[in-house]
């Protein structure tokens, strides 16, 4: 644990219902909890007392100590006038590149620490990714009707919004939540590893929430669909989408989240003809355009339900149309996408 202005906890208590050192009622926006109220009765996702102070005490935003009352990290985070004040490090940066690596040369938009409460951060982030994607008409081949085709779906934009600052260890102080755009993916990374019963094998599993007062709070706005479901929501809108699925990445210091975005390009073969692939093949070549070259060992475990014997014989109808190209490495084989548009 970094130094953080929490008071000493009872060891009971989740992270997000420990009161906060200088902080008082006064600083919460009580315009602000009544209209969330009215907002979460109107979902059917709140039935409780009306009265904001009640609210607030019956969700942990708010706890007693002796005769002080102090503002929680959930009351500060979500309800607060001014949250940066006292917790400078609960903003997002937003880094926006036009390449695939993260360049100086290659910034378009670099925005550090957006802030405000978790419910102005979210919008601020899902309105920037959303209006900086890509966006397309096509004709629906069931009705033959226009419909809209989106470079990423919004509900996974806003899902992995939610996840990074709901699920995020936010006693660790030196760093930020972050949002990486690139040319091909979004990348959302979140301060610190996670807990020690979680691993990217398990994670879709085992339900081990960080910050549940939080999460309650955004589940009555209306920022998540389902407890615990978030994850199995992105995982699903993508296969229905038939994109790549995600790729999750513990490191020391970070959970990162990786998506990569739907190419919109017909597909084609080396000879110019265009040709059909199944929805497989698709999302093979999809990944590996996107990613410039994978590896065998990539592929398996981008695509773990599959057989090795599957992942073989649509990689050769790949070679075979001259869509991709295998080489020889000093690390084993990879294979790499033409880099003439194809």
């Amino acid at each position: 644990m970094s130094d953080v202005p929490l008071l000493d906890p009872p060891s009971q208590l989740a992270i997000d219902a420990l009161p906060v050192h200088e902080t008082s009622i006064n600083q919460i926006d009580m315009n602000a909890v009544q209209e969330h109220i009215k907002g979460a009765i109107e979902r059917e996702r709140y039935e409780g007392a009306s009265d904001p102070l009640d609210y607030l005490r019956s969700h942990n935003a708010v706890a007693s100590v002796g005769e002080d009352d102090y503002l929680t990290l959930t009351g500060l985070l979500c309800f607060s006038r001014k949250p940066q004040e006292i917790f400078p490090h609960a903003v997002i940066d937003l880094k926006h590149y036009g390449g695939r690596k993260a360049g100086s040369n290659e910034v378009i938009h670099f925005e550090e620490e957006i802030g405000g409460t978790l419910f102005q951060q979210l919008n601020r982030l899902e309105h920037y990714l959303w209006e900086n994607t890509h966006h397309r008409m096509i004709l629906s081949p069931s009705s033959m009707q226009p419909v809209e085709q989106h470079e990423y779906p919004r509900a996974v934009i806003r899902e992995l919004g939610v996840n990074m600052v709901a699920h995020r260890d936010y006693t660790i102080y030196t760093s930020t939540a972050c949002v990486q755009l690139f040319r091909n993916r979004i990348e959302w990374i979140s301060p610190a590893d996670l807990p020690e019963e979680l691993t990217i094998e398990n994670i879709l599993t085992e339900q081990w929430p960080h910050n549940p007062h939080i999460m309650r709070v955004l589940y009555e706005a209306g920022y998540i669909e389902a407890f615990g479901q978030g994850l199995d929501t992105v995982i699903t809108e993508l296969q229905q989408e038939e994109m790549v699925p995600p790729l999750f990445k513990d490191t020391s210091e970070a959970f990162i989240v990786t998506v990569y975005g739907r190419i919109h390009d017909a597909v084609y073969d080396g000879e110019g003809e265009r040709i059909e692939l199944s929805k497989n093949q698709r999302l093979m070549l999809t990944f590996i355009r996107t990613k410039g070259w994978v590896t065998p060992r990539n592929l398996r475990d981008i695509f773990p339900d599959r057989s090795e014997r599957s992942i073989q014989r649509d990689l050769k109808v790949l070679l075979e149309h001259r869509l991709i190209a295998a080489h020889s490495a000093s690390r084993g084989l990879k294979y790499a996408a033409y880099s003439r548009p194809i």
